[in-house]
């Protein structure tokens, strides 16, 4: 009966230990932001604005495997505007942004340990004033962001951080007589990661 009740005891203490727990955990993002504004016919003007402020962090700890924490974050703006005295004369303007991180310290004194990140970003801008108008368009896209994780586990650490700052810019005026159009596209993709055995 005594035997019983130590390995009871034994094995309750072990499961409460965190022994079979590993630490695991992800997070992200996504910004979708389409922008259009246009003129069409007499004077008149029309301007439109998005802007966004992002942010997440995460942290574990566990005595027994160690600790993970990342945090992501940023800022995006985007604007149009159009202004015209006769004819059509517009701002399209589309934008995705999107970011991704995730750890994971395995249990066990040669446990896995991984680690990644992805930022991906995507402008395009068209501006545009036909044949017979009389106008300018103006359009700009920014997005600064950064990405950081660091993982200290049993026999090392490891750490890695990534930061973007880009912008797109626009600008259109033209007579009756001339057909402008400026279309401008940035795309950025950003990856790393690390596993170690």
């Amino acid at each position: 009966m005594l035997r019983k009740f130590l390995l009871s005891v034994a094995v309750i203490l072990l499961l409460s230990s965190g022994v079979f727990a590993d630490i695991g955990q992800t997070q992200s993002f996504e910004i979708a932001a389409p922008n259009k504004v246009k003129v069409v016919g007499g004077f008149g003007m029309a301007s439109g604005r998005n802007y966004l402020e992002i942010g997440q962090r995460k942290m574990e700890h566990q005595a027994c495997l160690g600790s993970a924490a990342m945090k992501q974050g940023g800022i995006f703006t985007q604007r149009a505007r159009a202004q015209a005295r006769s004819g059509a004369v517009g701002v399209v303007q589309n934008a995705s942004v999107n970011g991704s991180q995730n750890q994971f310290i395995g249990r066990g004194y040669r446990g896995s340990h991984t680690q990644g990140q992805s930022l991906n970003l995507n402008f395009n801008t068209i501006a545009r004033k036909p044949f017979g108008g009389v106008g300018r368009a103006m359009g700009s896209q920014s997005f600064v962001g950064e990405q950081s994780l660091k993982q200290t586990y049993r026999g090392g650490s490891s750490e890695g951080s990534q930061f973007i700052h880009a912008e797109q810019d626009v600008k259109i005026k033209g007579g009756p007589s001339s057909n402008v159009v400026v279309n401008n596209t940035l795309d950025v993709k950003m990856n790393q990661g690390n596993t170690s055995p």
